[in-house]
């Protein structure tokens, strides 16, 4: 019998994770890439690579199956993998889809169409408005008003946490609507919806055959930025045995509603006061499916291929402990989070028990911003909730990254907040949590400084991961050389400063031990990159030179930070602005990033536009402060 082949229409940790499936139940994976990723570790682990002319183009996809004699299409999460399109392409070329039918998928994008076979079923919904347009704007304040405030703005064909925004006020319903769709792009329409405030966010994972349906867990993902998940456990904390009934028998209602062959994860809010209310279908894999994996022994991806090729559907199973998943994703919280693309000169995932790491990058990758900027996740279990925190913070504590910034130092705080450990967090609590843009920490600075002062012979455990099954031994070589040569005997003082942010610190050596968990320091072109678990900074040995200590004034003028693609553009020339005032809106790597005004003055030039495409520290526009606007 000839193996069977299945192409994964997908990149990074998710196609790796995929294959590894394929590869235990006898199926020849082949993934689909893009140019960008042909020599990414995704290629190299999966070993079977057939290029794809785009990504997000369905009949490429299907044309670049067809020439690697698929079997079948699994489509992973994101890019294509809810489109109808690319599962009605595959029923056309023959091919098995590993997914939902196109009909399924029809209804589960639309918004509208979800809600109203959730009407249909008895799921509960909160009071929503009828559809709208950008066209209709003198009815949106009296659906507004019939809906009530606070309410959601929902873009009816965004997926993904894409097109939503909260208004919690008339104030801000025109802001908040525009907003929405300009993110969602595609088709405006719109509706408004109830919103919650103080709410869980938590979900049930179901799988279908297409008649008939059944649960198979659920998770509490309420720790979220901007609508996006970023930590998610297994099973959801503090449900009582009737709220968690209500979840998962109205999760199998809607899909057997929608008819589901496949995996799906119905989404609800969770009211302080026990409201439950349904939110959307996603009618595929999810990110965040491996806490359900950690704690029901179930196989995912398996399951999807059992169904899709035999019919058969699992059996329901109960929990066992808590499983926690954190996103670790390469963007600098201290910097409101601005996207950190570059190349990862090391990188350590760390080795211990009831831990997994699923990523799609290894040291010496690039990081673009041609995609989402998520590096890895971290998925640990324990016995208990509190033992599984622990586990995941010990483990990003372990990380050895540099080359990049990353939000590990966030994702510490909010695993370290008391709302979170107690389970009385919301869907507010993670913005509420700020990393400060501050000096490292001394014990940072003195503990690196005094590793490679003088280093002691290291021991094994220090070697370093490539993430390609290579260990490349630490050589006890070092840029801090050129500081010396020297050596710390006895008490000395090193001074240090920063590079780009003003900051000057003495710290104290003693002796030359040091503590080097989880702490990276890489030589730069002007001094040190030093990336520990609270923060990343560059660093140079010396105090701060004079004339940066007197403070050089900004020029005024607003760059983009990376390339990517304005939005929009807020000003005009010669508007008066305020400290703060956000002049344009670009997008990068999946984010939407606000470029404010500096200090208060005038706008002396608009340089870009709406829809233009900006390279990095490119000028976007160019404010003139108070004082010489006024002259």
């Amino acid at each position: 019998m000839q193996q069977p082949v299945l192409a994964i229409a997908n990149r990074g940790e998710i196609a790796i994770r995929i294959a590894r499936t394929a590869h235990r139940l006898g199926w020849r994976p082949v993934a689909l890439l893009g140019e960008p990723d042909l020599g990414s570790l995704a290629a190299q682990v999966v070993g079977n690579v057939e290029p794809v002319s785009s990504e997000l183009d369905p009949e490429a996809v299907v044309t670049a199956a067809k020439r690697a004699h698929a079997t079948a299409l699994h489509p992973g999460y994101g890019f294509l993998s809810e489109r109808p399109e690319l599962s009605a392409a595959c029923e056309r070329s023959g091919i098995l889809f590993i997914g939902p039918s196109p009909e399924t998928l029809e209804v589960c994008g639309d918004k509208l169409a979800t809600r109203a076979a959730a009407e249909r079923a008895n799921v509960p919904l909160l009071p929503a408005s009828s559809p709208l347009t950008l066209d209709d704007e003198k009815t949106w304040a009296e659906h507004a008003g019939q809906v009530g405030y606070p309410l959601m703005v929902k873009v009816s064909s965004a997926g993904g946490g894409r097109g939503l925004r909260v208004a919690r006020t008339a104030g801000e319903l025109e802001r908040s609507v525009r907003s929405a769709a300009s993110e969602a792009g595609g088709d405006p329409t719109f509706y408004l919806e109830r919103y919650l405030d103080g709410a869980r966010h938590i979900e049930v994972q179901v799988a279908g055959d297409g008649r008939r349906a059944v649960a198979l867990g659920d998770r509490d993902c309420s720790l979220q930025r901007r609508h996006q998940k970023v930590i998610e456990e297994a099973p959801a904390p503090g449900l009582s045995n009737e709220l968690r009934e209500l979840a998962h028998a109205s999760a199998v209602a809607i899909a057997n509603e929608v008819r589901l062959k496949g995996v799906a994860t119905v989404e609800y809010l969770l009211g302080n006061d026990g409201t439950l209310a349904f939110i959307e279908v996603n009618p595929r894999l999810q990110v965040e499916h491996t806490v359900t994996e950690e704690v029901t022994g179930l196989d995912l991806v398996e399951v999807q291929l059992r169904i899709a090729t035999d019919g058969v559907l699992p059996k329901p199973v109960a929990p066992n402990g808590h499983a926690i998943q954190a996103r670790l994703y390469a963007e600098d919280p201290a910097r409101e989070f601005l996207p950190s693309p570059g190349l990862i000169q090391e990188l350590d995932w760390p080795d211990m028990p009831r831990l997994r790491v699923d990523s799609g990058f290894a040291a010496g990758d690039e990081v673009t911003g041609n995609y989402d900027p998520m590096l890895a996740k971290f998925i640990t279990n324990g016995r208990y909730r509190r033992r599984a925190i622990d586990t995941l913070t010990d483990a990003l504590t372990q990380l050895r990254v540099g080359g990049i910034a990353t939000n590990r130092p966030w994702l510490l705080k909010l695993l370290a907040d008391e709302r979170f450990t107690s389970n009385t967090h919301n869907l507010s609590t993670a913005g509420e949590v700020v990393v400060e843009h501050a000096s490292p920490a001394k014990n940072d600075l003195s503990s690196v400084a005094a590793q490679f002062i003088a280093p002691l012979p290291p021991p094994t455990q220090f070697g370093i991961m490539t993430g390609r099954n290579e260990l490349r031994p630490y050589d006890g070589g070092s840029a801090w050389q050129s500081v010396g040569p020297f050596r710390v005997v006895g008490t000395a003082a090193v001074v240090f400063h920063s590079i780009d942010d003003g900051w000057q610190e003495t710290v104290l050596l003693e002796g030359c031990w040091a503590a080097i968990e989880g702490i990276v320091v890489l030589p730069t072109k002007n001094g040190f990159e030093l990336s520990t678990p609270r923060g990343r900074w560059m660093v140079a040995p010396g105090p701060l030179p004079k004339e940066r200590t007197a403070g050089v004034s900004t020029d005024g003028a607003v760059r983009s930070p990376m390339p990517g693609t304005i939005v929009t553009v807020n000003v005009t020339e010669g508007q008066e602005v305020a400290e703060g005032d956000v002049l344009a809106v670009m997008n990068a790597m999946k984010i939407e990033i606000s470029l404010a005004a500096p200090f208060a003055g005038r706008v002396a030039a608009v340089l870009a536009a709406d829809g233009e495409l900006v390279g990095s520290q490119q000028v976007i526009v160019r404010v003139e402060p108070e004082e010489t606007a006024d002259e």
